[in-house]
């Protein structure tokens, strides 16, 4: 029961952390003036209004959590995750309806990097894929510095109290792992103003770019040696799934665009590609070893 008891907190714990993390990521943006208007057309004060679309998409951040886990419950750990990114993708389709987050950011970056031209489809994937990996970063910061509470501060679901025990040479690795998350968002932050900013202003953004990306392949490379065989496997395993999947679909386009029926292909494209299907891959191949793991012993 007391096992229970703190399984079950843990996972409030990682509910309310995502809670403040959206209040936070909320007070990053500016209302839309599209959805702004829309609200005051409903006959909502201008004040009541902005308010209500900074506190939407808090709560329904904190709805789709809430959901996915009583959708879940009981189904296999890639259905329940299957389930949070279904309810995850239309939180972000609410949130970015309200809010243009980091609404800031591209005058900081254009007083540094001068005038940026407007962000194509790639471009906005690479900062997506850039903020992503930087706010996963900051998480494995703080399991490697804290430990356990910052490992409890993060479960969305309820789980053993004893996986939740990080062990010193285990916060190195956590250390490693925020390093190499973090300088690959940074390069891939840097790619991005360096693709839209003017060709007198690209240098100091490619630098960075070529450096961050050098220092997270090297975090890759330390974490790789530390690796123990099943380790070693399931990133390969996940590695070879993805190239695979993008070598069926880098035929697919050169049929394409072979007949004229699509553009040729950005090295960007096949870059961005390559690291989602990686995350994707990699993910469901190691929580599959983890679910196979825990049946190891257990009753058929």
């Amino acid at each position: 029961m007391t096992q229970k008891r703190s399984s079950a907190a843990s996972s409030g714990y990682g509910v309310l952390t995502l809670g403040v993390a959206g209040a936070l990521l909320a007070a990053t943006g500016v209302p839309e003036p599209e959805s702004l208007a829309q609200l005051q057309s409903w006959g909502l004060p201008e004040a009541a209004a902005r308010a209500t679309l900074y506190v939407a998409p808090v709560v329904v951040i904190l709805a789709a959590v809430v959901l996915g886990r009583i959708v879940g419950r009981g189904r296999s750990s890639t259905v329940r995750w299957s389930i949070y990114a279904v309810f995850g993708g239309v939180a972000g389709f609410i949130t970015a309806f309200c809010l243009e987050l980091f609404a800031g950011v591209p005058g900081l970056i254009e007083r540094i990097a001068g005038p940026l031209a407007e962000a194509t489809v790639l471009d906005a994937f690479l900062w997506i894929l850039s903020a992503y990996c930087i706010f996963i970063g900051l998480m494995l910061t703080g399991i490697s510095i804290f430990g356990r509470p910052a490992m409890t501060a993060m479960q969305l679901e309820e789980v053993d109290p004893e996986c939740l025990e990080v062990r010193r040479a285990e916060r190195a690795v956590f250390g490693w792992s925020a390093l190499g998350m973090a300088a690959l968002g940074l390069a891939c932050g840097a790619l991005a103003v360096a693709r839209q900013a003017g060709v007198d202003a690209r240098l100091t953004p490619i630098a960075i770019a070529l450096a961050a990306g050098l220092l997270s392949a090297i975090a890759n490379y330390v974490l790789w040696r530390g690796f123990d065989e099943m380790q070693r496997r399931n990133v390969v395993n996940g590695y070879a799934v993805s190239a695979v999947v993008v070598t069926l679909a880098a035929f697919v386009w050169a049929v394409l665009q072979s007949a004229a029926l699509a553009p040729a292909l950005d090295a960007t494209g096949v870059f961005l590609a390559l690291i989602f299907i990686q995350i994707c891959a990699t993910t469901y191949v190691t929580s599959k070893a983890m679910g196979d793991m825990s049946l190891v012993g257990k009753p058929a």
